[in-house]
This record gives structure tokens, C-alpha cells and sequence, in this order.
């Protein structure tokens, strides 16, 4: 049965049993409904999920297999990788340290970093940080195995300066501030100007302003060589390695492709479990903290003079549900990872869903947000 058609015949059957239970309990037996049906209609190794309902995690669950070839059963404690969620979390950082008076948003960032090329000297953390500041996002040569120096996931990036060799030096799309372009590479850019104001490494900021005060444990960087205990198995989806790897590859869920996101910390190289993402998610239902001056900003809309835009505030991308419901969002994709973190400030409900199988489920955004529907009065 399609996930859709499953979701509305779960919703339809707790319109029968709220009157028997109690709402909490329907709240959950419905979102594992929706959980297993997603189970049990893709090939999904395990999927994680966590909501925060009533000032802490009210329900998480964890589906399947952490790890396929050493059979072990998926947790809530394991960690997933956010992928581009890991810009929300940026956009915070830069948002606190705003509030901590390390940076100013619409300062041009040459202020941080003298060394830019010319192109860059106007460019403003704001634009940056709502992908308006015309740089570029992953081309074709980016992943091409012949390319000197190799798939650019495969490469070593023992610093920052290596990471913005990538792009820095590529001409803009768009004149800064004129143009959304979604840019994971705007992010590593954004990251150099943090750790340029805060004088500290990205990872050493994060945890100073945002994983530190928020007690979130798990929240690491997803680093290629050292130890992340319970981290988990990371695979793709086999046609797609058939097709552009390897033909004589079998199995329809494979191990994914080894990948050092040390060159994207910042846009998408951040681990964490579902809970701590809620937890996290959790500090912007409302101000406290960010000052309110600061929140407002993160959640105000950059590019809404354009319709065809993705309406995107500082990282977050804000909009309303099918039932008019305002949330804040993000959802994320890269090898061996499937995520997406939904806010709904008005309801005081997050929920943060993860999977360990490239871009699977395709569109998590909608089947998280029937699980959390399921909690909002």
C-alpha cells in the first residue's frame, strides 16, 4: 500500500480510538503505525525518530538495523548523519555568536577574512547564510574520479583554507544578495568567517555556543577516521553504484561510498541522534535562546520577493504546512543518510527523523510531518 494511502488509514483509525484512549497514547500508537508502514514499504535499514511535545521528548522509536552485517539492532541512542541539516545548526552558531557580539550579519565578510578574492569583499554573512551569496554549489567535475586530486569526497582537508580552495576562487553565480542559489559551499565559507570572529576551529564553536549549553552530547562532526561510537552503518541504494560505479555490484541496499565531509562541516558534516536534534530544534519554538531581536531574524524571510524560491530566513526555511500550520524546517541527503528536523512554533512540537540509506525516504519532510501531526492539539 502506498505510504500516503497508509498515512490517511492511520489517521482515519485514531479518529476511532481517541475516545478509548488517551490522547498521548493515540499520539504514539499512530506515529509507530506510520513508522512501520515506512518500514515496511522501503528498504530502509533503520530509521530513527525523536518529537519533543510538552517541554521534552515525548515519544522516540527506532526502526530496523543499525548495522546490516554485524546485525544490530537500531536504537534510539544511535547517531545519524544530519547531512544539510548541519546548516541549522550553523545558522545558529552564527546567530549566537551575533547575540555574543562576535559578528555583525550584514558586515561585508572581508571584515573576518582580508584575504578574499575581490569577488567576495561585499558579500554579507546574511546573504550567506540564505544562500544569496552567488556562490556556487557542486558541479559535475566536483565528482568526477579522473578530476585532479579525485572525488572531492574522497579527498583530505586538514584545514579550512583547504576547503575553501575548493570554490573560492570560482566566479559567482549572481552578484551577492541578488539571487538564491542553494550552496552547501556558501556554508564552508560561512564556517571560515565563524572561526575567523570566535577565533576558535567550527567544531570548537559549535560546541562552545550551541552543543555545550544545550547538553547535546551526540552532536559531533561526522569525522571520516575518528571513533563516533554509535554511529551508524551507512548504505545507498545498489542501482545507483550499478549504474555509475560498478555493474558487477549486487544487492538492492549496498554499503555506501566512503565520504570525508571535513570540507563541509558546516553545510552538511554533523552527526547526532534523533533526540538531541529535536532537543535542539526544541530552542527555537520561541526566544530565550537567541535574544528576541536575534530570532527574529533567523526566521524572517530573505528572498520573499521571489515565487519560484525556496523561502529560506538565516538557514531555515520557513513556510506553512497544508493545514496552515507555520513551521520552521530542513531536511537533509547525502551517502548512507536521510534526515529532516521540523519545528511548529505555535504548537510547541518538533520532530526529527533520520534513516541510514541515501535520500531515502524521498520525501521525509511529509512523513515526519504526519508523525508530528499526531501530537499537535
Amino acid at each position: 500500500m502506498p505510504l500516503k494511502n497508509m498515512i490517511k488509514i492511520v489517521g482515519l483509525a485514531s479518529a476511532c480510538f481517541l475516545f478509548a484512549e488517551a490522547p498521548s497514547r493515540a499520539a504514539t500508537d499512530e506515529a509507530n503505525l506510520i513508522g512501520e508502514s515506512i518500514m515496511s514499504e522501503l528498504p530502509i535499514p533503520a530509521l530513527s525518530v525523536a518529537v519533543y511535545a510538552d517541554g521534552g521528548i515525548a515519544w522516540s522509536r527506532a526502526y530496523g538495523t543499525a548495522s546490516i552485517e554485524l546485525d544490530v539492532p537500531a536504537t534510539v541512542d544511535h547517531r545519524f548523519r544530519l547531512g544539510s541539516v548541519s546548516k541549522i545548526v550553523t545558522a545558529s552558531l552564527a546567530a549566537r555568536m551575533v547575540d555574543h557580539g562576535l559578528v555583525d550579519l550584514d558586515a561585508p565578510i572581508v571584515r573576518y577574512l582580508p584575504e578574499l578574492p575581490e569577488h567576495h569583499h561585499s558579500t554579507t554573512l546574511r546573504q550567506l547564510l540564505g544562500h544569496l551569496g552567488g556562490i556556487r554549489n557542486y558541479n559535475r567535475a566536483d565528482f568526477d574520479f579522473l578530476a585532479p586530486g579525485g572525488l572531492i569526497d574522497l579527498r583530505i582537508y586538514p584545514d579550512t583554507p583547504t576547503a575553501l580552495s575548493l570554490f573560492i576562487n570560482d566566479p559567482l553565480i549572481a552578484p551577492a544578495g541578488t539571487t538564491y542559489s542553494y550552496s552547501t559551499f556558501g556554508y564552508t565559507l560561512v564556517s571560515a568567517v565563524l572561526e575567523s570572529a570566535g577565533n576558535a576551529s567550527f567544531i570548537d564553536l559549535v560546541n562552545q555556543f550551541v552543543a555545550g549549553p544545550l547538553s547535546l552530547d551526540s552532536l559531533q562532526n561526522d569525522t571520516l577516521f575518528d571513533l563516533r561510537p554509535g554511529r551508524v552503518s551507512l548504505y545507498d541504494l545498489g542501482d545507483m553504484y550499478r549504474q555509475r560505479v560498478d555493474p558487477t555490484i549486487t544487492g538492492d541496499v549496498v554499503n555506501a561510498m566512503a565520504n570525508n565531509p571535513a570540507y563541509k562541516w558546516a553545510g552538511g558534516g554533523l552527526l547526532a541522534t534523533p533526540s538531541d536534534l529535536a532537543r535542539f530544534g526544541a530552542a527555537f519554538i520561541e526566544s530565550g535562546f537567541l535574544t528576541s531581536t536575534t530570532y527574529t531574524e533567523v526566521f524572517t524571510v530573505q528572498n520573499s520577493d521571489s515565487d519560484n524560491a525556496i523561502r529560506v530566513g538565516l538557514g531555515w526555511r520557513v513556510d506553512h504546512d497544508s493545514a496552515g500550520r507555520l513551521r520552521y524546517h530542513h531536511a537533509g541527503e547525502q551517502q548512507g543518510a536521510r534526515s529532516v528536523l521540523i519545528v511548529y512554533p505555535e504548537h510547541d512540537v518538533v520532530i526529527a527523523m533520520m534513516s541510514n540509506l541515501g535520500g531515502i525516504p524521498q520525501d521525509i519532510l511529509s512523513a515526519a510531518a504526519s508523525m508530528a501531526e499526531t501530537f499537535i492539539d
